[in-house]
């Protein structure tokens, strides 16, 4: 893995490039991946709204569909990086939300977690690609990213996270909207040093 020093620009690279770095070992890649996708996840998410199932939970699935998209990206295929990130993210949030409605786990949807449910659900036969992050390293980059962060710059990502715009993020948190958008900024910049 590459040292801050050293590093490759990411910002320069493109998408299938910083795939291709992420599957030679380089963490920094896959947090510049992640920043480009946030939104990309945020309205994947937003898009499926389904009773008992937290934007959270439904963000941490489109994190790993975008983990597992860059792990299983060929360059050489037709799809660009986007459309093929798009449709793993679409695929796995679908996924989840089957899972979290299916028969058996309906009584459960409001007692469980998304996580512990899929926890429960995971079998041998789930595919490796599908089991890309476990419930730990998500803790753990929750973690970074909370400890990373001042209260506000955490509280306008949760917002963010959550689908609201700058306009009422700035009334629930009673700072102007050049300040949330300056702590986006900010989020931006710091979280692909933290991740």
């Amino acid at each position: 893995m590459q040292s801050r020093n050293d590093a490759t620009d990411h910002n320069t690279l493109s998408d299938g490039q910083l795939a291709a770095l992420y599957r030679s070992g380089d963490q920094e890649a896959f947090a510049e991946l992640a920043v480009r996708y946030m939104a990309v996840i945020r309205s994947k998410a937003s898009d499926l709204d389904f009773p008992g199932v937290e934007a959270d939970d439904l963000f941490q699935e489109g994190l790993i569909a975008l983990d597992s998209a860059a792990r299983s990206f060929q360059s050489a295929g037709t799809a660009s990086f986007r459309t093929y990130a798009g449709v793993c993210i679409r695929n796995r949030l679908v996924s989840a939300l089957r899972r979290a409605g299916s028969d058996k786990n309906k009584l459960n949807v409001t007692a469980l977690s998304l996580e512990d449910q899929l926890d429960a659900a995971a079998s041998p036969d789930t595919e490796p690609e599908n089991v890309v992050l476990t419930k730990l390293e998500l803790a753990e980059l929750w973690q970074k990213i909370g400890s990373g962060l001042s209260k506000t710059e955490l509280d306008v990502l949760r917002l963010y996270l959550e689908g609201s715009s700058f306009q009422q993020t700035s009334e629930k948190l009673g700072i102007s909207v050049k300040s949330c958008n300056n702590a986006m900024q900010r989020v931006r910049r710091k979280l692909r040093a933290i991740i």
